[in-house]
C-alpha cells in the first residue's frame, strides 16, 4: 500500500499571510508532507494558535518576517524553489546522517545561485504493485527532493543535478560556471539477468562442491614374485631351443 503522507522533521518557521488570509505572517511548525502525482509537493503546518493547515506549496513557508520573496507571481516563485513536480503519490523521507547540516548551493530556475543548509530528504516511489503505475518514480533518471533551509529565509526542496555540496573534510566544489558533464544513466540494470548456474546447488555455501576432480589414474598392477620367476624360467627355455634349431641336426 502506498503512502500518501509522511512525518518529517519538524521545521519552525512562518505561513505567509498570502496563504493564510490573516493580516500578517502566522509562526508555527511544519510537521509533515504529502505527495500528489503532477502536483507539487505538499506540506502540513500547525500555527501558534492551534490550527494546522493542509496542502500548503514550499512557497507558502518563510523562515522570518524577513525573507527574499524572489518573484511576485507565486507561481513563479513556487517554480523557483520547486523545479519538478511529484512523481508518485507515495513518498518515504529520510535524513541522511552524512548530509546532515551540509552547507550547499542551489542553481534555480533563474539561473541564480543560492546558498543553504540541508535538513532532510523526501522521496517518492511506486505504490503497490496490484495498481496501475501512472507515475515515473521508478525511472532510472527519476529525482528526489533535498528540502533545504535557504540563506535568504526560503526553503526549497531541489534535485540532485541542481545542487553543489560542501564539506571540508575532502570536497573540493566545481565551478559554478563549469560543472563537470556527467551523462545521464538510463540503463536499467539487473544482477539476476544470468542463468542459474550459479546457485543451483544442493549445498548451503555456492561453488565449493560442484567442479569434480578428474579421478586419479589406476596405479599399475604388479604380478606376483612367483610368476616372475616361471616367466624368466620359461623365456631362457625358449631361448635355449631357438639356439638348438639354428644349429639343426647332429
Amino acid at each position: 500500500m502506498g503512502q500518501l503522507n509522511a512525518n518529517m522533521p519538524y521545521v519552525q518557521c512562518y505561513i505567509r499571510k498570502e496563504f493564510s488570509g490573516l493580516e500578517e505572517d502566522t509562526e508555527g511548525y511544519i510537521f509533515g508532507v504529502k505527495s500528489m502525482l503532477n502536483r507539487p509537493m505538499h506540506f502540513h503546518f500547525q500555527t501558534c494558535f492551534g490550527a494546522t493547515m493542509w496542502n500548503m506549496p514550499i512557497s507558502a513557508f518563510v523562515q522570518g518576517p524577513e525573507y527574499d520573496r524572489l518573484h511576485k507571481d507565486e507561481a513563479k516563485r513556487l517554480q523557483l524553489l520547486q523545479t519538478w513536480d511529484c512523481q508518485s503519490n507515495s513518498i518515504a523521507v529520510t535524513t541522511f546522517a552524512f548530509l546532515q547540516n551540509k552547507r550547499v548551493d542551489v542553481f534555480c530556475r533563474d539561473k541564480v545561485w543560492r546558498s543553504g543548509q540541508y535538513l532532510t530528504t523526501i522521496d517518492d516511489y511506486e505504490g503497490d504493485l496490484n495498481e496501475l503505475n501512472v507515475g515515473y518514480s521508478n525511472d532510472q533518471d527519476s529525482k528526489c527532493y533535498h528540502f533545504i533551509i535557504l540563506d535568504d529565509g526560503n526553503f526549497c526542496i531541489q534535485p540532485n543535478n541542481l545542487l553543489r555540496w560542501h564539506n571540508p573534510d575532502f570536497i573540493v566544489p566545481y565551478s559554478k560556471d563549469k560543472p563537470p558533464r556527467f551523462k545521464i544513466n538510463k540503463e536499467q540494470y539487473c544482477s539476476e539477468d544470468i542463468d542459474r548456474s550459479y546457485g543451483n546447488s544442493p549445498y548451503f555455501f555456492y561453488a565449493h562442491d560442484e567442479e569434480k576432480e578428474a579421478p586419479s589414474p589406476a596405479p599399475a598392477t604388479q604380478a606376483p614374485a612367483f610368476l616372475n620367476s616361471e616367466f624368466y624360467e620359461l623365456e631362457a627355455e625358449l631361448e635355449r631351443s631357438r639356439k638348438l634349431l639354428r644349429r639343426g641336426p647332429t
